[in-house]
């Protein structure tokens, strides 16, 4: 176990003890094939959890995002190990959590940023240059660390890929959920930034003002609606130009798909079938380094079954495409 600066934050390594045991005989689940804690040194894709969601509050979201990642391993290892996915290049590393609640923005001001140096601490003792890293739950504000931590290892200029009804290059006062890229850009961790689904109604004219200068990539959720044949054309060009001298990120914010449970509901977006083909389309042709998949926010134990096995599929999607390349 280990605390970040000032014990706002915890990672858990997992160890066998994680291991789900209530298997089915006759069958074999990944439960019984993937990596935990240290065992995941030699693993191909490694998985770590985020349970937060002090970052979308301090952005006026809702709060839940803490949730996530366990209705996803609930579900992740219920999955068959099989000739499709077998499970022996996954590892599922541990999990950050949060120690405190969230009061008032004053109140709070200073913990995203313990929570940036913690990730990439936690990142720097465990993730190998080589290692295909699958983040899940919590804040966007994340993808902040995340990048970081793969400038580090990876001299390439990275192309950060988000699929967003929301561009999160807010101004950065403090940080929080909304300015996850502004502060990658800014600090130049990043050298490419693109946006499909982008929500025309939902960013202000800073942010647009802000990825118009900074030379960003979006396409809008409404140019899906007005043409989804010549929106498709582009997102499947883009996964077909990209460059072996960069290293690429894919970001799912999980507010971009209708009506599912995250800290910023939207009554108007993808279904789930739309994102897993963007990924299966992205994943086998673009080289990821990350996988992040923050935001859900289940609640009732419904939303945490069926967010569970919505989370495991575009986990699988992305491996098995990933490891065909």
């Amino acid at each position: 176990m280990l605390k970040s600066k000032t014990g706002l934050f915890t990672f858990h390594l997992f160890n066998e003890s994680t291991r789900d045991q209530n298997q089915r005989p006759g069958e074999l689940k990944l439960a019984e094939t993937i990596n935990f804690g240290p065992e995941t040194k030699e693993s191909e894709f490694v998985i770590l959890g985020i349970s937060e969601d002090i970052g979308p509050q301090m952005n006026g979201g809702f709060p839940g995002a803490q949730k996530g990642f366990n209705a996803f391993m609930q579900a992740f290892q219920s999955v068959q190990s099989n000739k499709f996915c077998s499970g022996e290049n996954i590892g599922v590393l541990g999990e950050i959590t949060q120690n405190i609640k969230f009061e008032s923005i004053n109140k709070n001001k200073g913990a995203v940023e313990e929570l940036d140096d913690f990730i990439l601490n936690v990142l720097t003792e465990n993730i190998s240059k080589g290692q295909k890293l699958i983040v899940i739950g919590g804040g966007h504000n994340n993808a902040f660390p995340l990048l970081k931590n793969l400038s580090i290892l990876d001299t390439k200029r990275i192309h950060a890929i988000n699929i967003d009804p929301h561009a999160d290059c807010r101004s950065i006062e403090y940080r929080h959920s909304g300015n996850p890229f502004s502060c990658a850009i800014n600090e130049d961790v990043i050298h490419n930034y693109s946006i499909f689904g982008l929500h025309e109604s939902y960013n202000n004219t800073y942010i647009l003002d802000y990825l118009d200068r900074n030379a960003c990539y979006y396409n809008t959720f409404e140019n899906w609606l007005d043409d989804p044949n010549l929106w498709w054309s582009e997102f499947e060009n883009f996964g077909n130009t990209t460059s072996n001298d960069k290293s690429y990120s894919l970001d799912i914010d999980l507010d971009a798909i209708s009506f599912l449970p995250t800290s910023a509901l939207t009554p108007s977006g993808f279904s789930i079938e739309e994102i897993r083909k963007m990924i299966r389309s992205l994943s086998s042709n673009v080289d990821f380094s990350i996988l992040h998949l923050p935001e859900g926010a289940p609640e009732t134990e419904n939303e945490h079954r069926l967010y569970g096995k919505i989370i495991s599929y575009f986990v699988l999607d992305f491996i098995k495409c990933q490891s065909k390349k």
